[in-house]
């Protein structure tokens, strides 16, 4: 009885771990956050912008950093780090 209970057991979390989004090894955030700006907001320039790369859960965010007393915007990109895609999107003012 006990090991028919623990085979349940190990199939049921294997099926579970095998049905969610595994993380991409592989995921360069930052060059897939550039190049979905590049696209997106072709005016904007990072060039002499600090990127700043925030993490939380499944979840990066990029956005940068301008320098002190100046006025503008700037894009926040946030990835998904399961499927490495993005999932937000914005541009402050």
């Amino acid at each position: 009885m006990k090991k028919m209970l623990l085979g349940t057991f190990i199939i049921a979390l294997l099926e579970l771990i095998a049905s969610q989004t595994m993380s991409q090894p592989e995921c360069d955030m930052l060059k897939l956050a550039q190049e979905y700006i590049k696209k997106q907001y072709p005016s904007f320039d990072a060039s002499g912008l600090r990127p700043i790369i925030s993490e939380s859960g499944n979840l990066w965010e990029l956005t940068y950093e301008l320098p002190r007393g100046t006025l503008g915007g700037v894009p926040s990109i946030t990835i998904d780090k399961r499927s490495c895609t993005v999932v937000r999107a914005e541009h402050s003012q």
